[in-house]
């Protein structure tokens, strides 16, 4: 497979806005495909890391492992970015018990403003003031979210949905400074550098997962899945053909667009995902897909 160039500075900016937005349309595709796979029968967790395995394993078919597959798997960026992507699904896991889909997607646009936190705290980075009213007018559309809550859940509701806010920002700021990553020049490289990253976070959550279901199945609120969801023959085979796909797409996008237009500018962009996963998800309702 020939690599190609990933873009220049100037060329890289426009290219950075153009992957966020084929990133948003990526992620409401995701959408559809979780509620495709649970109508199936599958548990989230156990699809998204399957999924995440075989997305793994196609991206480095096609570009190789390379000379320094174990420094990458084994960075400690990659194992940040891991445990941060499995928080964050056991976190939304969480989070759907309390909040309808609609309104946890729409509260989950705190990864916004989250983003310039941990930008300034972290990094120093100031975020433009174009970022910064837009970070206000994210929290004051998301607080309604956690007022209409049921009784009693509003904070818990709103803790979850901090924690995973931080978690994105983190997942996506340990993407944009990944040294592999900002190292690669090329298509080939960059698909590459995505996949052992991919790989690493897919170990770390058939580490964890495994034996929680062989020990705890079933337990927290079906949190922990039971053992037989883990060789559930609809997990499998729509891990393969369709969860696998869209989450090698999103997550190459998120790895070259950050490298373009940063973290904070990548996240603001996805603050359109409520607008097009409802959009993604009614088609799909049309075209009998999904209910």
């Amino acid at each position: 497979m020939k690599g190609t160039e990933t873009g220049n500075a100037d060329g890289g900016q426009a290219l950075g806005w153009s992957e966020a937005g084929l990133f948003v349309l990526a992620i409401s595709a995701l959408a559809v495909v979780y509620a495709i796979a649970v109508a199936a029968g599958a548990h989230t967790l156990v699809f998204v890391i399957y999924a995440m395995g075989f997305a793994a394993a196609g991206m480095l078919a096609l570009t190789g492992v390379g000379d320094n597959a174990r420094a990458v798997v084994l960075a400690p960026e990659s194992l940040v970015y891991g445990a941060s992507a499995i928080g964050l699904e056991a976190i939304f896991f969480a989070t759907l018990a309390i909040l309808p889909p609609a309104e946890a997607s729409l509260a989950y646009r705190l990864c916004v403003p989250a983003s310039l936190l941990v930008s300034l705290q972290a990094f120093g980075r100031g975020g433009s003031r174009l970022l910064l009213v837009g970070s206000a007018i994210i929290v004051a559309a998301s607080l309604p979210v956690f007022w209409a809550a049921p009784d009693g859940q509003g904070w818990p509701a709103f803790l979850l949905v901090l924690a995973g806010s931080l978690a994105v920002a983190v997942k996506t700021f340990v993407s944009e400074m990944h040294p592999a990553n900002r190292q690669a020049r090329t298509v080939t490289e960059k698909l590459r550098v995505t996949g052992l990253v991919i790989l690493s976070t897919a170990l770390m959550g058939l580490a964890v997962l495994v034996p929680a279901a062989l020990v705890a199945g079933g337990s927290l609120g079906g949190l922990v899945p039971q053992p037989s969801a883990l060789w559930h023959g609809p997990t499998l085979i729509l891990s393969v053909a369709i969860g696998a796909p869209v989450i090698l797409a999103m997550t190459y996008l998120t790895f070259v667009s950050v490298t373009h237009i940063g973290t904070e500018r990548f996240l603001a962009v996805t603050s359109l995902t409520p607008l097009t996963a409802w959009a993604a998800q009614a088609l799909a309702a049309t075209t009998g897909l999904i209910a």
